[in-house]
């Protein structure tokens, strides 16, 4: 798996305090346009006080904002970014603390072509074995296609493994500042999009053996997702 040249990597004395994180330095190096001012040419870590911007010579952050989950349980937060090279696209790429210094630890396989992108739904152990999955939507104007990406951590090393999708699904329109819909725990964790024809409102749950959808209603503008969010 091919790592871009990394501009710049921080060393940090492990701590208590909260890990933050965001994007900075907006770009139209990459021009892909997926997401309305949504590329980004630096990831911005901030922990113990201090900050720092970690840059690719050819990739950029191609998202809405970083997500921060504790993925392996050890009290800090890792830093769940989409990572979108000029050459092979769109890969879901983790930051963390590894032998005290904030790094890469997690690549997950580019998409193989630019200008296709992720749209990430939410994070959370959808299906109940102890890991965390990451779930997205693998190109939600063309392919439209929720995944579900497992997280593990064993002796130091981490692996991102595939672990269910559904097709017919979707969560972004195209040249939109926001994905819609996101995670809803009500007991168990679910994911909230979008029929592929953004008509219908779609709840994905894992049913004991596999990842299932039900349809809970008419979409009607991105307030119905976020309504949908809500337990009732």
């Amino acid at each position: 798996m091919r790592l871009w040249p990394l501009l710049a990597l921080w060393p940090y004395a492990a701590g208590a305090e909260p890990l933050t994180a965001r994007y900075v330095d907006p770009t139209d190096a990459y021009g892909h346009g997926a997401v309305a001012n949504g590329e980004y040419a630096g990831l911005e870590v901030t922990w113990q006080g201090q900050s720092h911007t970690f840059q690719y010579k050819d990739a950029v952050f191609e998202d809405t904002n970083p997500r921060l989950f504790d993925l392996n349980g050890d009290g800090t937060a890792e830093v769940v970014t989409v990572l979108s090279g000029f050459n092979d696209g769109a890969r879901i790429a983790i930051f963390g603390v590894s032998s005290n210094v904030i790094a890469p630890i997690a690549l997950g396989a580019p998409f193989g072509q630019p200008n296709r992108w992720y749209a990430i739904a939410g994070i959370a152990d959808f299906d109940g074995d102890g890991a965390a999955e990451i779930a997205y939507v693998d190109r939600p104007h063309l392919a439209k296609t929720l995944r579900f990406l497992e997280v593990t951590q064993a002796d130091g090393a981490w692996t991102l493994t595939p672990d269910g999708a559904v097709e017919g699904l979707t969560n972004h329109h195209l040249g939109s500042a926001v994905i819609e819909g996101g995670l809803r725990d009500c007991g168990q964790p679910e994911v909230i999009t979008a029929s592929a024809d953004w008509t219908r409102i779609i709840v994905t749950s894992y049913d004991g053996t596999g990842y299932t959808t039900r349809d809970v209603g008419p979409y009607t503008g991105p307030d119905s997702l976020t309504a949908a969010l809500a337990c009732d």
